[in-house]
């Protein structure tokens, strides 16, 4: 089911969302290949194993992955897939690539922006895992029987079909220039700068090499050399920097950290940003030079827009639907609903 890939998502948008978000850079969808075609799995006696239509595929159907938005590391060679190769065998059933990368297509392409590739195919194989052992488990315990797993089980098609509604109803609009040209002339005129500081970035997968790291900081070392030696974010290749960005944006235990810092001082402590199966990331910061947001191009923050359009569209179609289904409202002891008066719709991050 989609539905597993919300926690994916959701660790995903806390690790990396608050960097994409600032930048309103564009990223590509991760490529996927290979049809599914299904087979009984003799040993659950129910969920289908997915093969290749042909039981093969070329390398041209399934490619290899590749970051949504980055250039291959200086000098490192892209990997050759051949086929379509399992990746994943619980007993008898089995998951192949093209179904890891069918999930990556699924993630919005700004939550998995910056983040290894590798990193984020291991991320992805293993959610799968984690979900079908659960389902087992779950199946075998009769819990796909209850009444309570039935009523869940309609609301989340009627999440679904909600969300089918939207993408007929709202898709186009977010991808028509004229009305991105028309959201990008609100933003100029709304604009208005907001105060940013040049962020580093250095992320480590254990404790242990986020003290080494400190350790090379606090010798004097520069912190754009140990990024690129040491970090695992995309942004390594550029020593860690993230360009600038505004801190009050960032999630709260980044700017709590962010804010206390002066131009040249790093975090003296990693963050532990909590990842799946109890592991997680350990993140150091570094701040130099601030200065006054500026209006940024419009192909620069198009992504951007095209969010504040279908944001936008979603506010128009509610109040319609609203009107045309008579709606009311209520507050929690019976009385009539007022709502608050609408605040002004957010600008593009500055880059």
């Amino acid at each position: 089911m989609k539905i597993r890939l919300i926690c994916v998502a959701v660790a995903l948008s806390f690790f990396y969302g608050g960097f994409a978000s600032t930048k309103g850079a564009s990223a590509s969808n991760a490529s996927s290949g290979g049809k599914k075609a299904e087979k009984k799995d003799a040993d659950s006696g129910g969920e289908a194993s997915g093969t290749g239509s042909s039981g093969t595929s070329t390398d041209a159907d399934v490619p290899a992955v590749s970051s949504p938005d980055a250039t291959a590391s200086a000098g490192a060679e892209k990997k050759k897939i051949v086929g379509d190769p399992v990746v994943l065998r619980i007993g008898r059933k089995e998951f192949k690539r093209s179904h890891v990368l069918e999930d990556m297509k699924l993630l919005p392409p700004h939550l998995i922006r910056g983040i290894d590739p590798d990193k984020l195919f291991g991320m992805l194989r293993d959610q799968k895992m984690s979900a079908y052992l659960m389902v087992e488990q779950a199946k075998k315990a009769g819990m796909d029987k209850t009444k309570e797993f039935i009523e869940r089980l309609e609301q989340m098609k009627e999440e679904l079909l909600a969300r089918a509604f939207l993408m007929r109803e709202i898709a186009l609009k977010a991808e028509s220039e004229p009305a991105l040209r028309t959201r990008y002339a609100k933003y100029v005129t709304e604009f208005k700068p907001v105060k940013e500081n040049h962020l580093y970035h250095l992320v480590v997968a254990s404790e242990a090499e986020s003290k080494a790291a400190l350790d090379e900081l606090a010798k004097g070392k520069d912190f754009g050399e140990v990024a690129k030696a040491k970090s695992v974010a995309q942004s390594r290749e550029k020593g860690g920097d993230e360009g600038f960005v505004p801190i009050q944006i960032l999630p709260s235990p980044i700017r709590e950290r962010l804010q206390v810092l002066k131009s040249g001082e790093y975090t003296k402590e990693a963050l532990k940003i909590p990842g799946q199966g109890g592991e997680g990331t350990y993140h150091i910061f570094k701040i130099t030079e601030s200065r006054d947001s500026t209006v940024q191009k419009f192909e620069d923050c198009k992504d951007a827009l095209k969010q504040m359009v279908v944001q936008e569209e979603v506010m128009k179609l509610i109040d319609r639907l609203e009107k045309q289904y008579k709606v009311e409202k209520f507050n929690e002891d019976g009385t009539p609903y007022k709502p608050e008066t609408a605040s002004a719709a957010v600008a593009p991050k500055a880059s």
